[in-house]
């Protein structure tokens, strides 16, 4: 038996093996053809659906359309209107401003005609009556806060249109009782500035007013006022007033009480 020649060994490197893993692009793009085919399941699932219950996309868009355009005509029309209503109420506000202007006008108009009126009727009836061309219109009296105190005012008018001034003189009396007995006073027992007559020149009309100041005890009943013209084609006026009738009032109308 021959002997084991030992031989040396010469050793070697042993490399491991490398371990590679599988999770390359192939997988991914799995995935995504699997989210892929998930969706379009769905998308036709859900189409199936839509046709199912008879949903017509296009038909619906065009509703949509008509619809905004038919809202946008609407808002646009109502705007208008507005607007037109605001129009139609100024102006109606202005119609009735002028109406109730012109209303009141017109009974203006209507007074002063029906004392126009009743001017010419009292002219007419004072020619007429051969009673002169002089006048007494709108007499007051009204009794002040002191005793025996009076303001009395009214216009002596001249008619008769060949006279330019009248000139003349007027008198005034008040009849009455003092202390149940008759009497009669002058202009210059209660007049302020004690004259009998008042000188007067006008064309045709003169305001005339004033105070009377009664003596104590006075009770008066007629007012009487004279005018006695200067000019020769004017008559002398005399006109008699009821006291009670023409105190605290204002009478348009004259009433003639003749001696």
């Amino acid at each position: 038996m021959k002997p084991v020649s030992s031989t040396r060994v010469k050793p070697k490197r042993v490399k491991s093996p490398r371990i590679v893993h599988q999770h390359d692009r192939r997988s991914h793009w799995q995935i995504f053809l699997l989210l892929a085919l998930l969706a379009g399941i769905a998308w036709q699932a859900y189409s199936f659906g839509v046709r199912q219950g008879g949903f017509n996309e296009a038909q619906a868009s065009r509703e949509l359309a008509r619809l905004t355009h038919a809202l946008d005509h609407s808002e646009a029309a109502l705007k208008e209107a507005h607007a037109e209503a605001v129009r139609y109420r100024r102006q109606a506000e202005i119609e009735v401003d002028a109406s109730r202007a012109l209303q009141e006008q017109l009974v203006g108009i209507e007074k002063e005609n029906a004392s126009l009126k009743s001017d010419v009727k009292m002219l007419r009836s004072l020619i007429s009556d051969d009673n002169g061309s002089l006048y007494v219109r709108n007499l007051v009296l009204r009794q002040l806060d002191e005793a025996g105190h009076y303001h009395y005012a009214f216009s002596l008018v001249q008619v008769l249109e060949k006279v330019d001034v009248t000139k003349g003189k007027l008198l005034m009396k008040i009849s009455g009782k003092l202390k149940g007995k008759r009497k009669r006073l002058d202009r210059s027992e209660f007049s302020e500035d004690g004259e009998k007559v008042l000188k007067l020149e006008f064309s045709n009309y003169q305001d005339v007013a004033g105070e009377i100041i009664l003596p104590e005890d006075f009770k008066p009943e007629k007012l009487l006022i004279e005018f006695l013209p200067r000019n020769k084609e004017l008559k002398k006026m005399s006109r008699h007033f009821s006291w009670n009738d023409y105190l605290l009032s204002s009478r348009p109308e004259m009433s003639d009480i003749h001696e």
